[in-house]
């Protein structure tokens, strides 16, 4: 479909980057390095996993390219990831709908008044979270997400590569709350309680 540019906001950019950098698997070694780097500095300290993972999701994006851009390593890293460390350009491309792998998506808002829904997601995803209240052991779940398909996003790498990315509004369906599947099998999903994503 027709795009249109806009500009990033800090926010938009600093949260489309690290979204990007926790889903590539090609920055996982670093990111598990981060982590030994921040148990080093914690030393004789006692220091918890949500810690390290609430410092990892704060502090590695600005940690990466100076990584990246030691002369140490700076000869062994593909220029992918050279590119990828600096984070994508402030403009950015947006659509409202997205064909992919076969299947089309719409945004919420391109689809009022059709007949048609193409905005619905799901995904079952392997998410850290803490158990419970009174245990805040972080732990790697699979968990499943309904979602309305918000905002169709196109970063640009600085011309190197681009990164499409889906902004969902996702349903909290915790508990027995939000998630109803009737007699014929079908889903229904409540989305006027919606998971917080920082944004």
């Amino acid at each position: 479909s027709a795009s249109s540019t806009f500009e990033l906001s800090t926010m938009q950019r600093t949260q489309a980057h690290r979204y990007v950098l926790f889903n590539c698997p090609e920055v996982t070694p670093f990111i598990e390095e981060f982590k030994g780097h921040l148990r080093r500095m914690f030393r004789g300290r006692r220091i918890s996993n949500t810690k390290i993972e609430r410092s990892v999701n704060k502090d590695f994006i600005n940690w990466f390219p100076q990584r990246i851009n030691n002369p140490d390593i700076s000869s062994t890293v593909s220029d992918d990831l050279k590119y990828l460390s600096q984070g994508p350009t402030p403009h950015a491309r947006r659509f409202s709908a997205f064909n992919v792998n076969g299947f089309k998506f719409r945004t919420e808002s391109r689809e009022h008044g059709l007949k048609t829904q193409n905005s619905g997601v799901y995904l079952t995803s392997s998410t850290s979270c803490v158990a419970s209240r009174a245990d805040q052991n972080i732990r790697e779940a699979d968990l499943a997400y309904y979602g309305k398909l918000e905002d169709i996003i196109e970063l640009n790498y600085y011309g190197r590569f681009k990164v499409t990315l889906f902004k969902c509004k996702w349903a909290d369906i915790t508990g027995d709350r939000g998630l109803r599947k009737d007699p014929w099998g079908f889903t229904s999903v409540n989305f006027s309680r919606l998971i917080h994503m920082g944004d």
